[in-house]
């Protein structure tokens, strides 16, 4: 009885499991990832002094987001510490829809 069970399975597998969208699984790395950045005043505009990942997501490619964003937001000459903020989340919201764009393109190619 257990090898016709066996056999019939072998004959007709189950199907895989649904595999997560990929926002899912990109948000839970996301959610992941701790960053260290430091800002300092000078002369009325908030300059970055440092940014550092100081836990990854696994993946070097959502991992370089916050800190990228920074540095170019912070080229800026924001006049406040919220304004950076503000600008470092929007930069990066808009880089993390790039790759997912580019995801289910790649996905839809093969």
């Amino acid at each position: 009885m257990i090898i016709a069970l066996f056999l019939a399975l072998q004959a007709n597998p189950l199907p895989a499991p649904p595999t997560e969208p990929d926002i899912v699984v990109i948000g839970r790395k996301l959610g992941m990832i701790l960053v260290d950045m430091k800002a300092a005043k000078r002369d009325g505009i908030v300059v970055l002094r440092g940014c550092r990942i100081t836990r990854s997501s696994g993946e070097a490619e959502l991992d370089a987001i916050p800190c990228n964003a920074a540095q170019e937001c912070a080229a800026e000459r924001m006049t406040t510490r919220k304004e950076l903020l503000t600008c470092v989340e929007g930069r990066g919201n808009r880089r993390v829809h790039a790759i997912l764009a580019a995801r289910r393109e790649a996905a839809r190619d093969r």
